[in-house]
């Protein structure tokens, strides 16, 4: 906020934000640069800018003009002698100052808000915190006023990594309390009653954790927090589990790297971080990770090969073809596996280095150097000894990259061969890790392998295996779908369940089965290839039927309601449409029937009962005939 930023409007804002707020000095008479420069701020560890001393004479001190009362100013702007702002001190009450904000080379890095001085004049401390541009994104509340957080109402997962590396550098779980997600955060995300329980029970150690963490890595007041790596976030969207506003979003982990007295680096877990508002908050609380590790350190003799590992992630490809991708990878795992042939901490580097490896595989012949060192990982860890985790863990990344080479390069008589072993080798990995991580992902794979086969009991196995994933997952976003897949191999002869919002209004709930009507429900999707070809021949059946009693629904499978709409206006799809967030993994539309890829068809007789549950859109019209009564 600078001076010619100053608006009524904001103004307004920052009023409600601050409550109006003082800092306990007089409203100026005369405010000088050598003042302004005396206020520091109050939370350590803050880089802002203040000239030299000798410098400090030809800064400027500008009064800032009350936008709605002429002739009168509300604080002070005050710049350096190159003319970039370094202080502001603004003022609501005309007493004392409300806001002052700290620039570091002209940008605003950090700003404070205090409380209503009292009826004395004695000078407040601060309540609000705000770290700023190159400071970061937090934003925290001390109720208190001892300088220490309470309450973080805006804070990044790289930020709660920095938290937890201060809590673990000084032993002091106390500092976790405005970091943790509560009871009440995660009712009211309207998670099921177990999830909450479940979560809350894992939180309830987190204090432990720092303790242990603390006594293992024995951190100095010299180290640093340097960086630290999170993965691709995992979101459950809101209506897949009757959640009343946001999606459930988390980062499962991540690795915290922090900088030791004498330049080595140490590593540790963060554990689960959930999304809540603006702010991630800690589930598990920090750790070593798992495995045989002690202390994991990055010593100097792997420093340079991570400062490599780095530099090399920096460039990528420019054109992201299979080959170059895969080459790519294939440079990554070379860097990793002298990383984790050296690195105390195994399991993190291991993982990293078993991506990588498949990444590289995929763009290669069967049998390539990078399946082969997917295999030994996975052959050596399951060994007495091993480490079961990082077994299941490549054991499942060898059974993906050996399916989509077969794939890639199969013939037109290979597909059944290749299927039958893409099923085998799901089912052996789910009988050797069945509490592995990608456990219940193989599981569906699984179930969707054989509903799709073709097989003589492929209906049987298919129900097999949804049912175990719908039992033994039961917590798991695929359950949802396993329970909906179940549901829809046995809907034939019984009643249409399927009601949504209106992609046009989603405030409007529309029941796709109609009184009287023969209902023909289109699952489809705007990536879907057959779309355009599908609608043509849908719109001529509604235009030849739908007097007759026709009635066609259908349901969007983007994650955008506007490509949706776009798509249905762009192909012309006719009918009533109803729509739901999520896409084919999250829509509840979608797991209602365990729908596994458009397009999918339904028809119903006028009765509302389901007469196909695996109708195609090519033999529709003889169907809908014969429902109809025509000849």
């Amino acid at each position: 906020m600078t001076t010619s930023q100053v608006t009524v409007k904001a103004l307004a804002a920052l009023a409600l934000v601050a409550g109006f707020a003082s800092l306990g000095r007089a409203q100026p008479g005369g405010m000088t640069a050598e003042e302004a420069f005396k206020i520091r701020p109050k939370q350590p560890g803050v880089n802002v800018s203040t000239p030299a001393p000798d410098a400090v004479p030809r800064c400027k001190v500008s009064p800032i003009a009350h936008p709605e009362k002429p002739g009168q100013s509300m604080g002070y702007l005050v710049s350096d002698p190159d003319g970039k702002p370094v202080r502001q001190l603004i003022t609501y009450d005309n007493k004392s100052f409300n806001v002052i904000s700290f620039y570091l080379d002209g940008v605003e890095a950090y700003r404070e808000v205090y409380p209503s001085a009292g009826p004395d004049g004695k000078p407040a401390q601060p309540y609000q915190f705000r770290w700023l541009g190159p400071n970061g994104s937090k934003w925290g509340f001390d109720r208190t006023f001892d300088f220490v957080i309470d309450e973080w109402m805006v804070i990044s997962p790289e930020e709660v990594s920095q938290e937890l590396f201060r809590a673990v550098q000084s032993g002091d779980a106390r500092r976790l309390a405005p970091l943790m997600i509560t009871r009440e955060q995660l009712t009211d995300l309207g998670l099921p009653a177990g999830d909450v329980n479940a979560l809350v029970a894992r939180a309830n150690g987190a204090a432990k954790r720092v303790t242990d963490t603390a006594a293992q890595l024995k951190l100095t007041e010299r180290a640093k927090w340097d960086h630290a790596d999170f993965g691709i976030p995992s979101t459950r969207p809101a209506d897949s589990f009757g959640g009343k506003k946001d999606d459930f979003t988390s980062y499962k982990n991540g690795t915290a790297f922090v900088i030791e007295d004498g330049g080595k680096t140490v590593l540790f877990q963060t554990g689960e971080l959930v999304q809540i508002g603006r702010s991630w908050k800690v589930v598990d609380g920090p750790s070593l990770g798992g495995g045989n590790d002690e202390r994991p350190v990055i010593g100097p003799e792997i420093k340079a090969l991570v400062d490599e590992l780095n530099a090399h992630d920096q460039k990528q490809p420019a054109q992201p073809t299979v080959p170059a991708l895969a080459a790519h990878s294939a440079k990554r795992a070379e860097i990793l596996e002298k990383i984790a042939a050296a690195a105390q901490a195994k399991d993190t580097w291991i993982r990293m280095l078993i991506d990588s490896h498949q990444q590289a595989a995929e763009g290669g012949k069967p049998d390539n150097a990078h399946i082969l060192r997917l295999r030994e990982w996975r052959d050596t860890m399951v060994k007495p000894g091993g480490n079961p985790g990082i077994a299941a863990y490549a054991a499942y990344r060898v059974l993906i990259a050996e399916n989509s080479i077969a794939l890639r390069d199969a013939g037109m008589n290979d597909f059944a061969t290749i299927q039958e072993k893409w099923r085998a080798g799901l089912q052996a990995f789910v009988t050797a890790f069945p509490a592995s991580a990608d456990a219940p992902d193989a599981v569906l794979r699984l179930a969707m392998a054989y509903e799709m086969s073709g097989a003589k009991d492929a209906e049987a196995k298919a129900k097999e295996w949804f049912g175990a994933l719908a039992k033994n997952y039961a917590s798991h976003p695929h359950a949802a779908k396993a329970v909906g897949a179940l549901k829809r191999l046995d809907s034939e002869g019984k009643p249409l369940e399927l009601t949504g919002p209106a992609l046009a209004n989603p405030a409007q709930q529309v029941n796709a089965a109609q009184k009287d009507k023969v209902v023909v429900v289109y699952y489809w999707a705007s990536w879907s290839d057959s779309l355009a070809a599908d609608a043509k021949k849908l719109e001529a059946l509604v235009k030849a039927y739908e007097a007759k009693g026709l009635a066609l629904v259908t349901v969007g499978l983007d994650h955008d309601a506007k490509a949706a709409s776009d798509a249905v206006a762009r192909v012309g799809l006719p009918g009533t449409h109803l729509y739901a967030p999520g896409g084919l993994d999250g829509s509840p539309l979608a797991a209602a029937y365990g729908i596994t890829a458009p397009p999918h068809v339904f028809v119903t007789g006028k009765d509302g009962k389901i007469v196909n549950r695996n109708g195609h859109v090519a033999t529709l019209e003889d169907e809908i005939k014969k429902l109809l009564g025509e000849k």
